[in-house]
């Protein structure tokens, strides 16, 4: 299965202002490395390209009725490589039934785009 997703890094500039919505769909690591660019455009597109990798892992496993943003984490390899780690009952559903998921993303100035795939 594949997910694909794009947002208009503008959209998620404007929703980044409310704490409320980063809590909500962000885990504390994913806070912490958005948030550690210097300028908000940074800030967005890096955020962006996070909630795309998220929409598209949810497309991927769309059998998988309870998903939760949180329980989806992208972070990065020392060497950049995009890295999705699940958490909670997710963790419980994904492990069990041997399902791994690679993510890419990228961005332009306008919008982030995200792919993910079921291995």
């Amino acid at each position: 299965m594949i997910g694909i997703d794009i947002i208009e890094i503008d959209r998620i500039q404007t929703v980044i202002s409310s704490q409320a919505f980063i809590n909500r769909v962000f885990t504390k690591q994913e806070i912490i490395d958005c948030q550690s660019s210097p300028t908000i455009r940074v800030q967005a597109s890096r955020f962006a390209s996070r909630f795309a990798a998220k929409e598209a892992v949810f497309k991927a496993v769309a059998q998988i009725d309870i998903l939760r943003w949180k329980d989806i984490q992208v972070t990065n390899e020392l060497s950049g490589k995009p890295v999705i780690t699940f958490f909670g009952e997710t963790k419980k559903i994904m492990d069990k039934n041997k399902i791994c998921v690679e993510v890419s993303l990228s961005h332009s100035r306008d919008n982030a785009v995200a792919m993910a795939i079921i291995k």
